[in-house]
């Protein structure tokens, strides 16, 4: 049976007052500021996760990225097929707008979303929005996230003049439907690391950065503290997670 080692944190940055981001690593959603990354094995066949990234102030913003984890982790079996992860991750767009009818105070929150669910069949990513997914492949770094931003704006550091998103979740006064983007690839190999991501990684560290960071550190702990360090050290001025995951026996270096 498969096993995954993962890293995790999810922090407020240094400028933001309150963190709106929430993490989900199988069942557990995990909310608020970590100290330092943390790390854990998943020993079941299925491992999910999940970063959802919530707009619309600071608590209708970490209502709506929770609100969107917590449907989706309910909703585990659906999303280890494309068709049927689409339809959850509609659903869960829907389910955030009923809340908006329930709490008027709340109209407009959204969230975007990346999640990852891996078994030893295959490796199924989507999302919505702008936080992403990465791969590294035998030292080559490979985005497999879609960045819902407006065209000649999908960015490294410094190059994207806005933060208008395309579609999130929610983040309307008025229901409007999402089409997630989703992919399938090979189960995750040896040698292998995926990384899950909010803007406030990316808007900080640029790809370039991250790769190297995936190629030479040793574990997934090692490369969650580096890469929260850089973000630090640029300025942190947006909230920040990430997800890093191995297989429990990949070897410490990538292939080359």
């Amino acid at each position: 049976m498969p096993s995954w080692t993962i890293s995790a944190f999810t922090h407020r940055g240094r400028v933001r007052p309150n963190n709106e981001d929430a993490i989900a690593i199988d069942s557990r959603v995990l909310t608020g500021d970590m100290d330092v990354p943390i790390i854990m094995t998943s020993p079941d066949d299925c491992c999910l996760l999940m970063i959802a990234d919530g707009m619309g102030g600071h608590a209708h913003g970490a209502m709506a990225s929770r609100a969107v984890l917590d449907y989706l982790v309910a909703a585990t079996d659906r999303l280890l097929n494309p068709a049927s992860c689409a339809e959850a991750i509609e659903e869960a767009n829907r389910h955030l707008y009923e809340l908006m009818r329930e709490h008027e105070e709340a109209l407009a929150m959204g969230s975007t979303l990346v999640g990852a669910i891996l078994t030893a069949s295959q490796l199924l990513t989507f999302n919505v929005g702008d936080s992403r997914c990465y791969l590294l492949s035998r030292g080559q770094l490979v985005q497999l996230s879609h960045d819902d931003v407006p065209e000649g704006e999908s960015r490294h550091i410094g190059s994207r003049r806005s933060h208008v998103l395309t579609q999130a979740l929610g983040g309307s006064s008025f229901p409007i439907a999402v089409e997630p983007h989703i992919s399938v690839d090979p189960p995750l190999a040896p040698g292998e690391t995926l990384l899950l991501c909010s803007d406030g990684l990316t808007d900080m560290v640029t790809s370039e950065v991250i790769g190297s960071t995936l190629r030479t550190a040793s574990d997934p702990l090692q490369v969650a503290r580096k890469l929260a360090g850089k973000a630090f050290n640029g300025g942190a001025r947006d909230n920040i997670s990430l997800l890093v995951v191995r297989s429990s026996d990949s070897p410490a270096a990538s292939q080359s």
